[in-house]
């Protein structure tokens, strides 16, 4: 899948490239090892971005304040739901969706988006 990477903070917008990375992997995702616990994969339709978005801390590093670059920035989206991972609830294949994703997770600047983090 193509998606919008950030890897120097201080390059800001200047250092987005748009790059080829995996795409989500649903056999992974509906497997109890494998993720976490209600991820859905979402083919994302459109994404938000905000320019100060790269001066949060959490675009840099995860909530246990590990590096995580490069990294997707972007945090709102609209798409459809394309996997349902182990203990999903309220959501189906098919369904149109849109929300916000967790902040110290890759974001929504992709074609195609694994997140638990869905209303």
């Amino acid at each position: 899948m193509k998606a919008i990477v950030v890897t120097d903070q201080a390059a800001g917008t200047a250092g987005m490239k748009r790059v080829e990375r995996p795409d989500p992997d649903a056999a992974r995702l509906a497997s109890l090892a494998g993720a976490s616990y209600g991820d859905v994969i979402v083919e994302v339709h459109a994404s938000g971005f905000t320019g100060n978005e790269l001066e949060w801390p959490s675009t840099w590093v995860d909530r246990l304040g590990r590096d995580r670059t490069p990294s997707i920035p972007g945090h709102e989206l609209a798409g459809v739901v394309t996997a349902l991972g182990y203990g999903t609830t309220g959501l189906s294949v098919g369904q149109r969706v849109f929300g916000l994703t967790d902040w110290t997770r890759d974001g929504t600047l992709a074609e195609a988006l694994d997140e638990g983090t869905l209303p």
